[in-house]
């Protein structure tokens, strides 16, 4: 069997309910066999300091670039199977095992959220909250240089969040076809208000998509600041014994 190693970042990880998502992770490893590995902003030291400094301020960007170089240098140093798992991810399924029959995997989101029309709409797409690769990847070490080299030639006042993360996944994905693991989701803010209350609109929506059980749920921290959200991740959160 190929051996797993995991890594998980706490950089940047405001909100104090993400710390009880990486428990769940770090006990899940130990669970399952996997080797766990985390670091605090020491993540940010695998930029290059122009980089860090023109992005001062836009540090999920940053921890895009960083977690491909984290995971070159672990893959260098390992071999076997390198996977990243974003801070807000909590394990719903202890039992799941990582694929690896695969050189390359990401994560698989189904994001529910209504159109400027009202009409429900769930959109499938790659994620690299949970995102795996062997040392015989053809793509990780091409997705670092071409991260780092859009972060080179963006203008810092004017790029977008998730410009070297989800979306320039969305757009490689479109030609390269990736292998998707749709048991490594995310829920969106709409989607959770039904997943812990009453179920309605964005709850069927989801469910049309025909989707498996979730074994790994990314919590999209960084849009559940205010304390209503907050209320809710911990209601979620509770029920999964996280």
């Amino acid at each position: 069997m190929t051996p797993i190693t995991i890594l998980q970042s706490a950089a940047d990880a405001r909100p104090d309910w993400v710390s009880r998502c990486m428990t769940s992770v770090a006990d899940w490893c130990q669970r399952r066999g996997y080797t766990y590995q985390m670091i605090g902003d020491e993540l940010f030291d695998w930029v290059k300091p122009d980089l860090r400094a023109k992005l001062r301020d836009h540090k999920p960007i940053l921890a895009d670039l960083a977690r491909l170089r984290w995971i070159e240098s672990e893959l260098s140093a390992r071999g076997g199977l390198v996977v990243w798992i974003d801070a807000d991810t909590v394990v719903v399924d202890p039992t799941w095992r990582i694929p690896d029959s695969t050189h390359t995997f990401f994560g698989e989101e189904c994001w529910v959220q209504p159109s400027a029309e009202g009409a429900w709409r769930a959109y499938q797409s790659p994620q690299n909250a949970f995102m795996g690769f062997t040392a015989a990847s053809p793509v990780l070490g091409f997705l670092a240089y071409l991260s780092e080299s859009i972060i080179e030639r963006a203008d810092a006042a004017h790029i977008a969040p998730q410009m070297v993360g989800p979306k320039l996944l969305k757009a490689l994905n479109n030609l390269a076809q990736f292998t998707l693991v749709p048991e490594a989701g995310a829920v969106s803010p709409e989607l959770l208000v039904e997943w812990v209350g009453e179920t309605g609109p964005a709850n069927a929506c989801y469910e049309l998509a025909t989707r498996g059980s979730l074994a790994l749920v990314n919590l999209c921290s960084s849009l559940n600041y205010s304390e209503e959200a907050m209320q809710r991740t911990e209601k979620f959160l509770a029920r999964h014994g996280a």
